[in-house]
């Protein structure tokens, strides 16, 4: 019965082939696991984090359970029960197996899963790992958190329990944050160094340095758009070749990773405010008509979904650069030319209203509204002229 239990892809380790052993990170993870009960890997889709857990475990020779967690994990009993089957290699002859969630429980579900945890862990070999993948599959607003964050307190010295997720730890992880129980490898972390996409190039037959230069400068260090770029262009010349085809690669990921699971108005969110250069909140309301843009961008930043925040009061989000390209490319698909020219017009108008007038010309020209660029160029003429003279 183990063994049937073990071939669920629910407790499955991945495997792995090829993976670039990524050794700075490595050195990331052997310092967190050191000190630390808790490591949160949290970055956007196709950003490597699985991968790189799973080929570190692999390249130290940790053992312990790979789970992944799916939406069902909301009912704590199921959750048990899963985990309880993913401990059953680990229990020893004699052993009686992990209680199942049963009603007697229910009054004190937070006793129940100390006990829980506390057992699993003592079953675990020594320095084990508790690897909780997909980690944000289940709302953030959900009791199974606060178990999870309860039992950081559990783990014994030398052991580690690891999430893996697309957002930033609900608001239960803070007191964990705040008395410094947790280690974090985040965004910039993941992101690719020039050194991993040579070798992820490498690995396959890829010797084009500025090749692959070009590619890690496009996807900002994005893995999984660093390996759809490799694996159709085998050089510059086929890069510019199947430019097309590698961007409806991307853009096929984007649309199945993230626009096929939002709700319209945050898409007709996106879509608009994909022609601004950085989004302010102000801005934004203006241009969609939504009352909701302040939290659904700040949605977007906790979950790594490509939006980048900038510091300030309020704060002004940033797409990655392949995403707002699909962005653009999805709303010319979904507008006829008409509503998008007007689309980009008002975009110029809210942009020249607060002084971001390269920007608002530029816009202008796209939508095709050439009196106000032309209006707008000469009322900058002046400006310009003198920036030029000091230039001079």
């Amino acid at each position: 019965m183990p063994k049937k239990i073990l071939q669920l892809a629910k407790l499955t380790r991945p495997r792995l082939h090829n993976a670039v052993a990524r050794e700075r990170l490595f050195a990331l993870l052997d310092e967190a696991r050191e000190h630390k009960p808790a490591i949160c890997v949290v970055g956007p889709p196709g950003a490597g984090k699985t991968t790189l857990v799973a080929s570190w475990l692999d390249a130290r020779g940790i053992k312990g359970i790979w789970y992944q967690v799916d939406p069902g994990d909301s009912d704590l009993a199921t959750f048990f029960y899963y985990l309880g089957q993913a401990a059953k290699p680990f229990t020893r002859k004699g052993q009686r197996p992990l209680p199942l969630l049963t009603p007697e429980y229910l009054s004190d579900i937070d006793g129940f899963s100390r006990r829980f945890f506390r057992e699993v862990f003592s079953r675990l070999p020594e320095g084990a790992t508790l690897v909780l993948d997909n980690y944000q599959e289940v709302s953030a607003d959900q009791g199974f958190h606060r178990l999870v964050a309860q039992a950081v307190d559990e783990v014994p010295a030398g052991m580690t329990l690891i999430a893996v997720s697309r957002r930033d730890p609900p608001d239960c992880y803070a007191r964990l944050i705040a008395n410094e129980n947790v280690a974090f490898v985040e965004w910039e972390d993941l992101k690719l160094t020039l050194a991993e996409a040579e070798a992820i190039a490498g690995e396959r037959g890829i010797s084009d340095l500025t090749l692959v230069r070009l590619v890690h400068a496009r996807a900002d260090g994005w893995a999984a758009g660093v390996t759809l770029m490799l694996e159709r262009t085998q050089g510059i010349q086929t890069l510019s070749a199947n430019a097309s085809e590698t961007h409806q690669a991307i853009f096929d990921y984007f649309t199945a990773q993230i626009l096929g699971q939002v709700t319209a108005e945050v898409r007709g969110v996106l879509t608009a405010t994909a022609w601004l250069p950085s989004v302010s909140m102000t801005v934004a309301a203006a241009l969609t008509g939504s009352a909701n843009v302040e939290s659904i961008f700040e949605d977007l930043y906790r979950r790594h979904l490509f939006v980048h925040r900038r510091a300030g009061e309020p704060p002004t989000y940033q797409y990655h650069a392949l995403f707002r390209q699909f962005l653009q490319a999805q709303a010319r698909r979904e507008l006829d030319d008409q509503a998008l020219d007007t689309l980009k017009v008002k975009a110029a108008r809210l942009l020249e209203q607060t002084n971001a007038l390269e920007s608002a010309i530029e816009l202008y020209c796209k939508g095709a509204s050439w009196h106000d660029a032309v209006r707008l160029i000469v009322a900058c003429a002046p400006q310009l002229g003198r920036v030029n003279t000091k230039g001079h």
